[in-house]
């Protein structure tokens, strides 16, 4: 793998180049097979084939649409999907031009950063830190909701995959409670070691049930995942969303800045 796309985070690295690094690595750790070529990051997981997110190709280099499914045909050949994560601006236009009249999807997500200074501590009066299993119901909850809509053996194996992420790398839950039901939850995962970003953390799966939000309930999970990476001194906290429709004026009136975007392709297979 050429130099410039180690998953290590190295001291002095741009944050966009970190921000990747740190989901890539994420990713890694969970995966059952992994396949390091000079052009991608190959991931699979014979065991969960319908999680999309562990059987993924990141691509580092500058293949063409034929080269690029000739070579995810090469390692994920049987799998009900095709997925594929492009950082590069330039080689996503030219892939989607391609691969879209194919029968591939694109959408961008985009991975925001934080520093310096946490929220004040009445933000995070509300929440409180859990086990992740306290939570696990309100993440069925939401997979089980559009755009997912999973359901039967897809939803048990997006479950069973995030198991594997959040074993994968160190992981805290922090949620809000009424009556002790939980209501809404983020997760606060730190760095895996040479896989990506000791230094660093990243705000994943914040979510509130519908019936309670217009609370602050969300700002008050961050607000808690803020104070623990701040007292864990990680140096930047990362977030990805969804470009278009996704959280991310939320994560920017909490401090949040865009550094860098991913395309994801995908394609269903009959």
């Amino acid at each position: 793998m050429p130099a410039a796309r180690k998953t290590t985070t190295e001291a002095g690295a741009a944050p966009a180049e970190r921000a990747r690094a740190f989901d890539l690595g994420v990713f890694v750790r969970a995966a059952e097979e992994v396949v390091r070529l000079e052009e991608a990051t190959v991931l699979s997981t014979p065991s969960l084939p319908t999680v999309p997110h562990l059987n993924t190709v990141f691509l580092h280099g500058a293949l063409d649409g034929a080269g690029l499914e000739a070579l995810v045909e090469a390692h994920h050949a049987g799998l009900p999907n095709r997925r594929v994560v492009v950082d590069d601006e330039a080689v996503s236009e030219r892939l989607a031009a391609e691969l879209l009249p194919r029968g591939w999807a694109v959408h961008r997500l985009v991975l925001l950063a934080r520093g310096g200074a946490e929220p004040p501590p009445e933000a995070r009066a509300l929440a409180e830190e859990v086990p992740y299993g306290h939570v696990r119901g309100l993440r069925e909850e939401w997979l089980r909701t559009p755009p997912w809509g999973l359901s039967g053996g897809a939803l048990a194996e997006g479950l069973a995959g995030d198991d594997r992420l959040f074993a994968g790398t160190p992981t805290r839950a922090f949620a809000t409670f009424e009556h002790g039901r939980p209501l809404a939850y983020a997760l606060l995962l730190g760095g895996g070691g040479d896989d990506g970003g000791d230094d660093d953390g990243m705000l994943e799966d914040v979510y509130t049930t519908p019936e309670a939000r217009g609370r602050g309930l969300s700002t008050s999970v961050i607000a808690a995942v803020l104070h623990a990476a701040r007292a864990e001194r990680h140096e930047a906290v990362f977030v990805p969303t969804a470009a278009e429709g996704g959280a991310g004026a939320l994560y920017e009136r909490l401090g949040f800045a865009p550094v860098a975007v991913q395309h994801h392709f995908s394609r269903q297979v009959d």
